[in-house]
């Protein structure tokens, strides 16, 4: 069993994202997504990302020191800020 505290400490997560809207609707919002993405790879904040053949979802590996790091950068994803995109699920690994 995981303690509570394990995740206070740098790990990685996997954000699972899936489209609220028809996203060719919000074609700008998607490239901010991508390019924000890549920014934080760029940084060496993100591992990987990419999307699913034929599914309306797309999925990011993220390096993050603590959970107010990953919240930080959940928040500050314009697709999320712009509703166009729900983060729908968060997996913690190491």
């Amino acid at each position: 069993m995981i303690e509570e505290s394990a995740y206070k400490q740098p790990h990685h997560v996997m954000l699972f994202f899936e489209e609220r809207e028809n996203k060719n609707e919000h074609q700008h919002c998607i490239s901010e997504h991508v390019n924000y993405y890549e920014s934080l790879k760029n940084s060496g904040k993100v591992l990987l990302n990419g999307s699913f053949w034929n599914q309306p979802r797309n999925f990011v590996i993220v390096y993050v020191a603590s959970d107010l790091e990953l919240e930080h950068i959940i928040n500050n994803d314009p697709a999320i800020q712009g509703n166009v995109l729900e983060l729908v699920r968060a997996m913690p690994f190491q």
